[in-house]
């Protein structure tokens, strides 16, 4: 009897996935820490140049100053322009890192599924060859798709290798190609900027174009052009409608960056100007906001949320500072919206503004899981607070404001990616009065709007109807003082010499859908200030269904009754009466 012996090469085991040396985020931290040297590089250019001629200063001494200053800033723009490739280089490598990372995660998980199916094959062939089971076809045929996995493994690994060598490279090689100042002087000879190109070209944010025209123009510039401008004005780009909002951020972190070492240097020194006070002030505030909610999660994912600084000018208003910060991206999210505050707000509430922008978001997330949210909180319009507080009485401060806003959701709509956005507008206080002011005046691009302590949609709004918008909500907490100063009933405080903003948004007369907005912990009896800052407070009825607004669950959303005036007696609110609920975040 004969015996034939069958041999099933079964492949080796694969050697260990190397390593990808390099943390993405210490490189990306080089490469932000590097263009914000470029851009104070470049603002020494700028300052040389118009420094040139001192009034008054003439003969061979200010020539020579005139040409040694004119040098100096030749010099700065070349080693602005070198730190700005560096910089630009770092950028992509960072994102190179965090690609091969994955990269090599990938294969280490192909590498483990390997060594389980190869141990799975010995198994079997230990098994066959004990009950004699006649499987050889079969074993063969995985043995061979086991060589094939192998072979594509090995060759993987080799270009990940390779393709780390190659980023490491480029890196190197732009440290090695502006090494120099001479190498500096070199790269710029004869060859235009490439940022001041850029802004010459129309829709330009210097040209004065609309966020449609700025939005086209960004687009239409090439990468390197992109970073250019970014490196040398990111005071253009992080103001700018119409500019995407991660651009936007980059561009104010920079500013807020070299603001806070400026002025604290300036404030260690001890010679801070006075007019310079607010400023930090506000780029602290700006940085503490930042820095608290980068501390928040998506409430559905768990994963941190990273806030976009998607304004910031700590010195404009006369020092009120302007500033917005969003969780979530809003030129991708599917529900995006603005919250627009009132009375006090300004740079240096930031952190109280950026908690009740955390609160719609997370809201709105559990109302509507499966949808992507931005929830934004803008302040930047010049609302009443400190010397000029008392102009909350009037409401001009609530046009101008209404036309920036308006102004801000068009950029909002401009950089947006893809289909439209759902977009809700969300006024609470004296920032209702502006959110309806920009509905009724120069057009709000908003898909609903809401009101909350509300004193009023304005003198000149007598129905919802006149806000341009689909659909207007309304929900005043009915112990909330500064609602109860709005006109209720046939009187009220606007028709005394045009002081006062307008009629109750939650009374039927006005027509917005009201919602519940009543707080468990409101005042038993009396109208107060303390209800009036309750709106965005977390588990409050009104932040529940602010939440499902935004997500655009409106038939989730738990309607109130209207208050109502009566021919025989002052006017009446339900909701004063009715016992207020605690809502759970997980609902």
């Amino acid at each position: 009897m004969t015996t034939t012996t069958v041999t099933i090469d079964v492949p080796p085991p694969c050697d260990a996935v190397p390593a990808v040396d390099g943390d993405a985020a210490l490189v990306a931290d080089f490469a932000e820490d590097m263009l914000a040297t470029a851009t104070n590089l470049d603002d020494f250019d700028t300052f040389t140049h118009d420094s040139e001629t001192l009034e008054g200063w003439t003969g061979s001494a200010a020539q020579a100053y005139r040409s040694h200053t004119r040098a100096a800033g030749t010099d700065g723009h070349a080693i602005s322009t070198a730190v700005r490739q560096v910089a630009r280089s770092a950028d992509v490598f960072a994102e190179e890192l965090t690609a091969l990372g994955r990269r090599r995660d990938d294969l280490v998980e192909a590498r483990a599924a390997y060594h389980a199916s190869r141990a799975g094959l010995l198994h079997d062939i230990t098994m066959a060859q004990a009950t004699g089971r006649d499987e050889i076809a079969d074993l063969q045929d995985r043995s061979r798709t086991l060589a094939t996995r192998l072979a594509t493994l090995i060759a993987d690994v080799e270009q990940l290798l390779t393709d780390v060598t190659t980023a490491e490279q480029a890196m190197i090689d732009a440290f090695s190609a502006y090494g120099s100042l001479a190498q500096a002087r070199a790269a710029v000879s004869g060859q235009a900027d490439l940022a001041d190109a850029a802004l010459l070209r129309a829709g330009s944010p210097t040209s004065g174009a609309a966020p449609e025209e700025v939005a086209r123009w960004w687009a239409g510039l090439s990468e390197d052009e992109q970073f250019a401008v970014l490196a040398a004005h990111p005071e253009v780009l992080g103001g700018t409608d119409g500019i995407p909002a991660r651009v936007r951020d980059r561009a104010n972190r920079v500013l807020l960056s070299t603001d806070l070492e400026a002025l604290e240097l300036r404030e260690s020194r001890g010679d801070l100007p006075y007019q310079d006070r607010a400023a930090l002030e506000n780029a602290r505030a700006a940085q503490t906001a930042l820095a608290a909610g980068a501390l928040d999660t998506d409430p559905i994912t768990g994963e941190p949320l990273i806030p976009l600084l998607h304004l910031y000018d700590p010195r404009s208003f006369g020092g009120d500072g302007r500033v917005a910060i969003t969780f979530g991206d809003p030129d991708t999210a599917d529900h995006v919206s603005v919250m627009v505050p009132g009375m006090t707000s300004r740079g240096t509430s930031a952190e109280e503004n950026t908690e009740y922008a955390y609160s719609i978001y997370e809201s709105a997330r559990f109302s509507n899981p499966g949808a992507s949210v931005a929830s934004v909180m803008w302040i930047g319009y010049d609302a009443p607070s400190d010397g000029d507080v008392l102009t909350v009485a009037r409401e001009t401060r609530a046009k101008e404001g209404g036309e920036m806003l308006s102004t801000y959701v068009d950029g909002l709509r401009a950089s947006r990616e893809g289909s439209p956005a759902h977009l809700t507008v969300i006024g609470h206080s004296y920032g209702s009065t502006t959110t309806a002011h920009s509905a009724t005046g120069p057009g709000l691009s908003a898909n609903d709007v809401v009101l909350v302590g509300s004193p009023g949609a304005g003198g000149g709004v007598s129905h919802a109807d006149e806000l341009e918008v689909d659909r207007v909500w309304a929900g005043n907490n009915t112990r909330d003082l500064v609602a109860g100063l709005a006109d209720n009933g046939w009187v009220g405080g606007n028709t005394f010499g045009g002081v006062g903003m307008g009629n109750n948004v939650t009374e039927d007369t006005f027509g917005a859908t009201r919602f519940e907005a009543e707080s468990i912990t409101r005042n038993s009896l009396w109208k107060n200030t303390g209800d009036h800052v309750k709106y965005f407070h977390q588990d409050t009825e009104s932040i529940y269904n602010i939440g499902h607004i935004v997500a655009g669950n409106g038939d989730a959303v738990q309607i109130a009754e209207h208050s109502y005036d009566p021919w025989w007696g002052p006017p009446i609110d339900p909701e004063a009466s009715r016992e207020p609920q605690q809502w759970e975040r997980t609902r």
